[in-house]
């Protein structure tokens, strides 16, 4: 699935609690297949993408992302194979796609591999890929992705489950304009460093809505959570 940050955007980073849910309309599919040609062949077409693993960056997030489990399993001798990738996820959407694509991948050529791998493994080798993606993430993509959960997420600490006292839909837009989180990211780590006073105080309050907005939802009153989002969006902004 793909993931949506309800709450405490950009202040996850900097240690305050975010509110997140899997998004289980989209998805991304992984499959590894056994190759007649030589080499780890890569096809992915929503990135317009079809190359062998050797011609890529030591630092490409899909080839990093391969020779990692390729080492977590003691695999020297790389096998021929194909690994399609297919994703319905906007990229750069702020859905979760890299961490979604790495999740999938890790699981698939693990299988691949006849390698059991646990959900906390999967986890931890996600978050190191995650940081080529994002530079300074907070591991909350790849936590809601790898788990498909709701969750009350705090940097460090353990996995909180999201618990909501009733059943209730989000509707997402998608604007179409890309807007890549490790800029953002960024950009926000800039600001933090030319006025950390002020942006620690931004952040205080933005982990008072994230709060609030677990209280609501795990109460079952989600018909105050867009009041919050709009104080949270100023914060953003």
């Amino acid at each position: 699935p793909g993931k949506i940050i309800l709450f405490g955007e950009h202040a996850v980073v900097y240690n305050r609690p975010a509110l997140a849910v899997p998004v289980d309309q989209v998805q991304v599919d992984v499959e590894v297949l056994d190759s007649d040609q030589p080499g780890v062949w890569i096809h992915a077409p929503v990135i317009d993408l079809q190359a062998e693993l050797s011609t890529l960056p030591p630092n490409h997030p899909i080839a990093t992302v391969i020779l990692t489990v390729f080492q977590r399993f003691g695999i020297s001798t790389f096998p021929n194979i194909d690994v399609k990738i297919d994703s319905t996820i906007p990229v750069a959407a702020g859905l979760g796609s890299g961490a979604a694509v790495s999740v999938a991948m890790v699981r698939a050529l693990a299988g691949f591999l006849e390698q059991a791998i646990s959900n906390h493994d999967v986890n931890s080798l996600v978050f190191e890929t995650e940081k080529l993606h994002h530079g300074t993430p907070s591991g909350i993509d790849n936590t809601v992705i790898t788990y498909n959960m709701p969750v009350y997420y705090l940097k460090g600490k353990p996995i909180e489950t999201l618990k909501p006292g009733k059943p209730f839909t989000i509707v997402i837009g998608d604007t179409g304009v890309p807007a890549p989180t490790k800029e953002s990211v960024g950009d926000v780590r800039r600001l933090w460093l030319r006025d950390s006073n002020r942006f620690e105080t931004i952040f205080n309050e933005v982990a008072q809505i994230s709060t609030m907005a677990r209280h609501f939802i795990e109460s079952g009153r989600p018909e105050l959570l867009g009041e919050l989002m709009n104080q949270n969006h100023e914060f953003l902004r």
